[in-house]
This record gives C-alpha cells, structure tokens and sequence, in this order.
C-alpha cells in the first residue's frame, strides 16, 4: 500500500477540513464539499488505508477521522503551499511598527502582539541583548571547594557571569587553563553560534578531561541564555481553542510559559534546525511534554549572518500551517529589515 495521487487528495482535504472544523471528519463530509471525483464509498476506503499507513486516527467511537502526528507532518512536507500575507495584513504590520519604532523592545513587543493579532495564537518573539556580541574571553574566580565563578566577556564589553560547578579535585589553576584554550577557541565567534556542537571541533586539542570543557560550554550558554529576553503574545488565545477546553492541559501550556530557560530550550535547543527558513514541528517532536498536542512554526531572523532572534507561533495541532509560514516568512524578512535600519540610524 502507497500514498498514492488520490489518498494525497484526501488526506489533504481531511487536514484543511478538520483545521477548520475541529470535528473528526466523516467520508460524506469529503464526498460533499470537495471536488474529489470519487464517491463517499470510496473515500471511506481510502480513509481506511490511510489510518491503516498511520497519517489518520479515529478518536473513541467516531464515525469521521483525525489527522496523526505522521498526517500533520507528511501534510506540512510534501502537500501544504504557503498561503502568501494579504495586502491588507502587509498594512496592518507596516502601520503599526511606522508608530513604534522607539526602541529594540518596542520592535520585538510590537512583533509578538501583531502575530498574536493575525493569528490568535500564541506568539513568542525571542531576541538577545547582545545582539551581534562576539565573545572575547573568559576566566574563572574562586568561590569554594565544589564551586566557581565563571566570567565571560563580549567584544561589546557586556560582562556575564555564572556558577560553575566544578569538581571538587579541581583547582582554580586547572579551571584558568580551561578558560585559555577556550579563549583561543572561540575569540571572535558570536555568542549565539556557541552551543555543546562546538566541542567535536574543540575535542582534538583538548588533553585531559572533556567532561571540564563540557560543563564550561554549558555554563557559557546558561550565562548568554540568562540575557535573552522573551516576548509573547496571544497566551489567552490558547482558552479558545477547543483542544484546550480541559483546563489542566491549558494549565501545563501556561506553567510551561513562565518558565524562561523552558521557552528558551523550546526555541533555541535543537541548534540542528535551519535556520534560513521557516520551520515546523509537531507534537512530540519538540521533545516537551506540555506541547505533545501542540505545534511551533518559528523562523530565525538574521544579518550579516548575526542571529537576531527567533519569532515562533504556537498552538494547537490543528492551525492553519499554509497561513502561519507564509505569514512568519513575511515577518523575519520585516523584522529584519526593520532591525537594520533601526541600529543604522542609531
């Protein structure tokens, strides 16, 4: 059994059905509002096959179907086109930011609200106030025996800092020499390039114990995290969605949005994602509990290859995929231009 040109067909319009709906979808439902050419008998059969391959699901005892994590995602990769930003929304964005334009904050809050607008999701616009930092060098002080003071220094001359928790056979002589060859290492590489991936590079000049170069990267990442600033939009969006009429799931979603370094892990933790193009994922695939009924379409917004910061939508997994892309593509290329015109005129 294959996905064939008519499944593709009908699990196209049970996705783009049940996205508006919100209601298992039933054969006839197909049958009568999509020009499929095939009668309700034989959708139902396709429906069948399609639950058996895995892109649909019958939740209880409901006649109609709805679609899979598998669905969603086979949906969003191969059939979804993304729907192009109205010229009356490309307004909206272009008459709001003319009047809020004082301040890097202002841009980022103004950036959240207007997606949240559009959307009715929750949006979550995250940018660094060392944006375009480069690190400079580091160093480590004393604190006792289990653990020390780490401090990092940006080539902007912002100063973080953080605890390190070194092992306690460690001196504080052995942690400085850690600190030089990381120096060495990563002068002049922007803060937000760092991440655990750069040890396999840094891995053939270390001499002695990795786990020491490891917990620095760590640290050095926790220490710019803490810099990172968090804007969202639309949070009361998610009590009108019908997926989250059960309050304890909505309560995990908004637990999970307070907590700063879980947002921050949501959106910067899998740094194997591209970053030049709008991307999604789906349930599960964001590797947190709270979101497995939910989904996140986010892009990153750059110049000069400098990461800025990333605007994301979250929500349900039934949104409008096709809408959301190409409204977030529309979006990171304004910010961005926004953002370079604003420090050029600084």
């Amino acid at each position: 059994m294959e996905m064939d040109d008519r499944k593709r067909k009908i699990l196209q319009a049970i996705i783009q059905d049940y996205i508006t709906s919100a209601e298992p979808v039933g054969s006839r439902t197909i049958a009568r509002k999509y020009d499929l050419g095939v009668s309700a008998a034989t959708i139902r059969n396709e429906m069948f096959d399609l639950e058996m391959l895995g892109y649909l699901e019958q939740p209880h005892t409901s006649a109609g179907r709805v679609p899979s994590i598998k669905g969603y995602r086979f949906y969003v990769d191969c059939l979804l086109k993304p729907t192009a930003i109205t010229s009356e929304e490309k307004q909206y964005v272009t008459l709001w930011f003319q009047d809020k334009m004082n301040d890097v904050d202002q841009i980022f809050q103004s950036t959240a609200k207007i997606l949240a607008d559009i959307t009715h999701n929750v949006t979550l616009v995250m940018a660094s106030s060392q944006i375009g930092a480069k690190f400079k060098y580091m160093r480590f002080l004393p604190l006792d025996s289990r653990r020390a003071i780490m401090i990092v220094v940006t080539d902007s001359g912002q100063i973080e800092n953080c605890i390190y928790p070194k092992p306690p056979e460690v001196d504080i002589d052995e942690l400085n020499l850690v600190a030089e060859r990381l120096t060495r290492f990563l002068a002049g590489v922007p803060m937000t390039d760092i991440n655990l991936n750069m040890l396999g590079a840094f891995r053939d000049n270390v001499v002695d114990d990795v786990e020491l170069y490891r917990l620095a990267f760590r640290s050095l990442q926790k220490a710019y995290r803490r810099q990172q600033q968090v804007y969202t939009g639309g949070t009361m969006e998610l009590l009108n969605k019908p997926e989250f009429r059960d309050v304890d799931k909505a309560k995990s979603i908004f637990t999970m949005l307070e907590e700063q370094d879980m947002v921050t892990n949501l959106l910067f933790g899998n740094t194997s994602l591209p970053d030049k193009r709008v991307t999604v994922r789906i349930g599960e695939e964001t590797k947190l509990l709270p979101m497995k009924d939910c989904s996140i379409i986010e892009a990153t917004f750059k110049s000069d290859n400098v990461v800025l910061g990333k605007i994301a939508v979250l929500g349900p997994t039934r949104m409008e995929y096709a809408k959301i892309i190409g409204l977030l593509d529309f979006m990171k290329q304004h910010v961005t231009h926004i953002l370079e015109h604003y420090h050029d005129d600084q």
